[in-house]
């Protein structure tokens, strides 16, 4: 029997530097197992990689019983418990928000998510922009979509990309940008502004034109509603319409008044335990060639000139590593200096036999063991041991820094 890989779906990691990350899996929900079996297609998940296979009739011919009109829908599930820190990704709400991967343009702005050919399926990074703040860890792209890292608080109107940030290697990496708010038939959402009569609309996503435009229901609480005029403080949203048949599932913009709030409708209630949830299009929401599995016609992509074999669409997920300040905490006061040999990380004596880095470091699977340590009537002691990420601490200040920490007994 021959499969052939119709996409894939690879996760990137960049705190593991030498081998493949084995802190998320992707699984398909029960709705797309079915589909899956009855199509001629498999999914099997190795390592870091979903592979979906088609399955061949012949040792030529590809066999896939699907419509060309089909939507594969996988779950982002985290199997290690340390993914949070050695991860730069704080969900406000994690229980509530998870991050919304697809084949499809953004739903931000429409535009497509690749770059440099590599097809990502998460929001591309925000674009720097001076006259707003950031804070550490939030992550820009400049006007060549490469990405920055924030190494501090940063005011309004004084950011520098060349002074607050530092470049990295690589682009568009997961943040909170890739995220949204999930319900299920019913959701109570605050209302940011309090007021006696809420106008609530509700809107579908638009694949035709990439934008929330579709009014499914308008909602009006008055005083008929709410006699006494009180301020309300919160209202409950209802997925459903006036016959009380559920909305179908998808993305919704639901405008409360003036405030404006993304959903993720799915009416079963098996994603909260989850990561994320990533879509897979073959169908006008996926609207670029490169992004769609097979053509409108129904027949695959397939690599010219030989016309032998099938144009595998392989997407990317990519995250960023946490990243740290290492503290240490010296016993005497006969610790000078602390260095390292290699010259990228530099210390701050603080005071009370403590050194600290300048600026945060990257988390990486293999610790610098360059840091090396004066001691006072011994020379230098070479290859200090590095803080871990698994003793954080986090400071008072301001920029809210993760700090690793260790005790060197000197």
């Amino acid at each position: 029997m021959k499969y052939s890989p119709l996409f894939t779906i690879e996760i990137e990691h960049d705190y593991f530097s030498e081998s493949k990350p084995d802190i998320l899996q992707i699984v398909p929900t029960v709705e797309t197992e079915r589909i899956l079996s009855g199509s001629g297609l498999i999914a099997k998940f190795l390592r870091n990689k979903l592979y979906v296979l088609v399955r061949h009739l012949d040792a030529d011919t590809p066999l896939l019983n699907l419509s060309n009109d089909f939507t594969l829908q996988f779950f982002l599930e985290v199997i290690r418990p340390d993914f949070a820190e050695i991860t730069n990704l704080n969900l406000d709400d994690p229980y509530n928000r998870k991050l919304y991967f697809s084949n499809g343009n953004s739903i931000l702005d429409g535009s497509n998510k690749s770059i440099d050919n590599i097809l990502y399926l998460n929001e591309k990074l925000s674009q720097f922009n001076s006259a707003n703040a950031y804070k550490y860890n939030d992550i820009v792209r400049d006007s060549s979509d490469i990405a920055h890292e924030c190494l501090q608080k940063v005011a309004p109107n004084t950011g520098d990309l060349t002074v607050h940030f530092r470049k990295l290697e690589k682009v568009s990496y997961v943040t909170p940008s890739t995220s949204i708010l999930f319900t299920g038939p019913s959701k109570v959402i605050d209302l940011k502004t309090p007021a006696p009569e809420v106008d609530i609309k509700y809107f579908q996503f638009n694949p035709a034109t990439s934008l929330f435009d579709i009014e499914v229901k308008n909602t009006l609480i008055g005083a008929g509603e709410n006699p006494t005029g009180m301020n309300m403080t919160s209202v409950l949203l209802s997925f459903s319409d006036e016959e009380n048949s559920l909305f179908s599932e998808g993305l919704y913009k639901v405008i409360i008044n003036t405030q404006e709030e993304y959903f993720y409708f799915r009416p079963q209630n098996d994603w909260q335990q989850v990561l994320g949830i990533i879509n897979i299009h073959n169908n006008p929401i996926a609207a670029n060639n490169s992004y769609r599995i097979l053509k409108e016609d129904g027949t695959f992509f397939m690599i010219a000139p030989a016309n032998e074999e099938i144009d595998t669409r392989n997407f990317k997920i990519r995250f960023a590593p946490s990243q740290y300040l290492m503290k240490y905490l010296c016993k005497t006061n006969k610790v000078t200096n602390i260095t390292d040999d290699d010259g990228v990380i530099a210390f701050d004596n603080l005071g009370n036999n403590t050194f600290q880095s300048k600026r945060p470091v990257r988390s990486s699977e293999i610790a610098p063991d360059t840091i090396s340590v004066s001691y006072d009537g011994s020379g230098i002691l070479k290859k200090t041991k590095v803080p871990g990420y698994r003793y954080l601490s986090i400071t008072d200040d301001d920029n809210k820094y993760i700090v690793t920490e260790t005790y060197l007994n000197l």
